[in-house]
């Protein structure tokens, strides 16, 4: 059985994927996701090889077959996005701003409309040191990321049944959108990597009540302590308010910044080698109960 651990922080910086590239190096086989569309950085910490790259086609777009357009017009009563416009020589023409709805494609009367792939970005799958990485870049401004993310996911289930690869680990984008909704539908085990500071604090309790709105699972591991005992306090109440298993902290440390320069993960650091085993472990054990 192939088991799927998310891993998430409330907002961006929070170390989020700096940890999962960290676990991902040290587990035996596995399938990494990086199910940030919108700003794919896993791949950066990640040594890999490509093996297939495929398009990705998101929302549909309006097409205008100039040889049934009669210019009528009906279209641009029908359009609310402003995406149709009818040039001089009374051409239509419909532009980026179509959103897809299919309004116009309904209301032409000559039927010279119709809705066509419009592609959205591109996703792959490459080969790691231990495994797979099955990532996605959107195209700046493209919709439907959530879509995506549901691709990139599904694919992923795919190269792990083929392969007979226990663990997908999914690096989550950063806050509580569709986009997280999208990485944690249907996983096992949800890794909350919380920043100790008021607004990782903030974010944190968001994303535990989506967590919670899923019945999933979390663990908590509180990033970049150090700075306030109070608000670590806080966070590990709010931990314990919404079930979840606190796994620890890692301080912050100038070192580990000079480190992800060098493309150097927590797990590549002597000193932090222990601490991130354990982790890897302690969820590893939370997903028998």
């Amino acid at each position: 059985m192939t088991r799927q651990i998310a891993i998430l922080s409330g907002k961006g910086g929070a170390g989020k994927t700096s940890v999962t590239a960290s676990l991902i190096k040290m587990m035996d086989s596995v399938v990494a996701v990086d199910a940030d569309v919108n700003a794919s950085n896993l791949p950066i910490l990640l040594p890999h090889f490509p093996r297939s790259t495929a398009p990705y086609f998101g929302m549909d777009i309006a097409s205008v077959d100039d040889q049934l357009c009669t210019g009528c017009g009906a279209c641009l009563s029908a359009c609310r996005f402003d995406a149709i416009s009818q040039e001089s020589d009374g051409r239509i023409t419909i532009d980026s701003d179509c959103e897809g709805c299919a309004a116009c494609a309904f209301t032409c009367p000559v039927k010279a409309i119709s809705m066509i792939d419009r592609k959205g970005g591109d996703w792959y799958v490459s080969t790691i040191k231990n495994g797979y990485l099955v990532h996605a870049d959107l195209i700046p401004g493209e919709d439907n990321s959530g879509k995506l993310i549901t691709k990139v996911r599904n694919e992923a289930a795919a190269v792990a049944k083929q392969q007979d690869i226990s663990y997908i680990v999914i690096d989550g984008p950063p806050g509580t959108s569709c986009q997280a909704i999208s990485s944690i539908t249907g996983t096992d085990l949800v890794l909350a990597v919380v920043e100790e500071s008021l607004s990782g604090f903030s974010d944190y309790c968001r994303l535990a009540e989506l967590i919670e709105k899923f019945s999933i699972p979390h663990c908590v591991l509180i990033n970049k302590a150090g700075f306030s005992p109070e608000l670590e306090d806080k966070i590990i109440a709010a931990a314990r308010k919404f079930h979840g298993t606190l796994l620890g902290s890692i301080p912050f440390d100038a070192e580990i910044p000079e480190a992800l320069q060098d493309l150097q993960s927590l797990s590549d650091m002597d000193k932090y080698k222990r601490t991130m085993q354990n982790i890897l472990d302690e969820l590893k054990a939370s997903l028998t109960h």
